[in-house]
């Protein structure tokens, strides 16, 4: 035990020289190398940005004591900013619409599907503002960045691994989409409808752009078939909140534009609704209750129209939106069909042969046909016996599904009239999906309701029976008669 209490001391000193030399080896290694360089990476996995990368300002190092803190590179932002809250940096940085020549740039990045990262390496030690240059359309906003280095977290780190950019976007979901708001099938994607019917269409879009980042341009463009005309009278534009209720008032005329690119018998029209550029600079537009803007309008369905399954399509091609910086967002629109059918009767005699001229109307209820009432459309067998129907002004009627009802009205030279009010049924069954080019998943061949209708002969009574045999002696009675009379009227005159 003696001799374990002359060595203690001896360990203690050993530990006391241990110990002292610790602070000594932490210090060196705490030392700030100013002569290092620094470097961090990027990461943005969203397509369509660019990145500028500054250097704001350069670090600096005081002795007696030790402190760190920055070199403004930028005139209007003092040292004192830039060596305060990260937040109070960023604040004065985004205030400056145009970055002097004195804060350099030392890189820039641009996302793709192929480019998501970039490293920058080899930097001078100080602060990096990294700025969203350009950027899709779409975006509402882009969080900016600034980073020091190096800094100090137990020990001094020169290297930024990751920043992740894409954490620091609002770009929203822009979607855009056509309905229509009047389907005679309960169903906003098709309709069902009458020659001379008006059908009711809506584009609803997503709004894009923010107060900060205010759009250029917004478009809608459409193209729908020869088969429907366009009431440009009935075009309105509307901003709409997120459960689709109206905001506000209705657009003026002055505050949008409708191009109307191509119109006329027998051809497609193509047209385009844009929000005007002066609307588009004012806050309205980006309002936080707005979601989406409205295009309503109206089409007739006229002589040109498609009967059967091909039905005829309305399509929004496209919404097209740009920003301040000319850089343009287009999101693909979708297709409704408008569906009509046709009427036709085959007019033969009772052997089958075609019968020409035959005479008829078309009513829309029976009690308008058994009185002859309110006609919808007339018609005259051809010399095939076709019944091809028209309307008052000489247009092929065009027939929505269900059932109508005929009436011959003047039959063929020789024959008897048929005299029954006639049903035609114009049997349509639509699904609920767009299959094989069409909503319809049955309905008459060609899209026409064809039914036939015979005529009997006018007859006589047949040669040799009573009736005739008193024609005979009828006429053989009168002869006889005139016979008497001539000779009664030769005797006087002789007497």
């Amino acid at each position: 035990m003696k001799k374990l209490f002359k060595i203690t001391p001896i360990i203690m000193a050993v530990i006391l020289i241990i110990l002292s030399s610790i602070p000594f080896a932490s210090a060196a290694t705490n030392q700030l190398d100013e002569s290092r360089k620094v470097s961090f990476t990027l990461k943005c996995a969203k397509p369509g940005y660019t990145f500028t990368v500054y250097k704001v300002a350069e670090l600096k190092t005081t002795e007696n004591p030790y402190k760190t803190a920055y070199d403004s590179l930028i005139p209007s932002i003092s040292d004192e900013i830039l060596s305060g809250k990260t937040s109070s940096v960023l604040a004065a940085l985004d205030g400056i619409t145009t970055m002097p020549s004195s804060a350099s740039i030392v890189g820039t990045f641009t996302t793709s599907a192929t480019s998501t990262t970039k490293t920058l390496s080899s930097l001078v030690q100080g602060m990096y503002y990294i700025k969203a240059t350009n950027y899709p359309a779409g975006v509402k906003s882009v969080t900016n960045s600034v980073i020091a280095l190096p800094y100090y977290n137990s020990g001094w780190v020169y290297t930024y691994k990751t920043i992740d950019l894409a954490a620091k976007v609002n770009d929203g979901d822009v979607t855009t989409g056509k309905t229509i708001t009047n389907s005679t099938k309960d169903n906003t994607n098709f309709t069902d409808v009458s020659l001379g019917d008006t059908v009711n269409f809506e584009i609803k879009s997503s709004t894009a752009g923010s107060t900060e980042m205010k759009l250029k341009s917004y478009t809608v463009y459409d193209e729908m078939s020869a088969g429907l005309t366009l009431d440009k009278t009935s075009v309105k534009v509307a901003l709409l909140d997120s459960n689709g209720s109206k905001v506000g008032e209705d657009l003026t005329d002055s505050d949008y534009t409708l191009n109307v690119v191509s119109e006329g018998d027998g051809k497609a029209t193509t047209f385009n609704v844009a929000i005007n550029n002066t609307y588009l600079q004012k806050n309205d537009f980006y309002a936080s209750n707005v979601a989406f803007t409205s295009v309503t309008y109206s089409a007739k369905l006229n002589k040109y129209a498609v009967v059967g399954k091909d039905g005829n399509p309305n399509t929004e091609t496209k919404l097209v939106y740009s920003n301040k910086n000319g850089v343009e967002s287009e999101v693909s629109g979708n297709t409704v069909y408008v569906y009509t059918f046709a009427l036709t009767i085959n007019k033969t005699d009772t052997d089958g042969n075609p019968l020409s001229g035959a005479e008829f109307n078309a009513f829309a209820t029976e009690s308008d046909g058994t009185n002859l009432t309110n006609s919808i459309a007339t018609g005259v067998s051809d010399e095939n016996g076709k019944v091809t129907f028209y309307n008052a002004n000489k247009e092929e009627i065009k027939l929505q599904s269900g059932r109508y009802y005929v009436v011959e009205t003047k039959a063929p030279t020789g024959y008897n009239i048929y005299g029954k009010v006639i049903p035609v049924d114009i049997d349509v069954t639509y699904g609920v999906t767009f299959a094989d080019g069409s909503y319809i998943t049955n309905c008459p061949a060609n899209g026409t309701a064809s039914i036939d209708v015979k005529d009997t002969k006018i007859l006589l009574p047949q040669t040799g029976g009573a009736g005739t045999m008193m024609f005979y002696v009828a006429g053989a009675a009168l002869a006889l008669g005139g016979i008497i009379v001539l000779v009664l009227s030769k005797v006087k005159k002789h007497n």
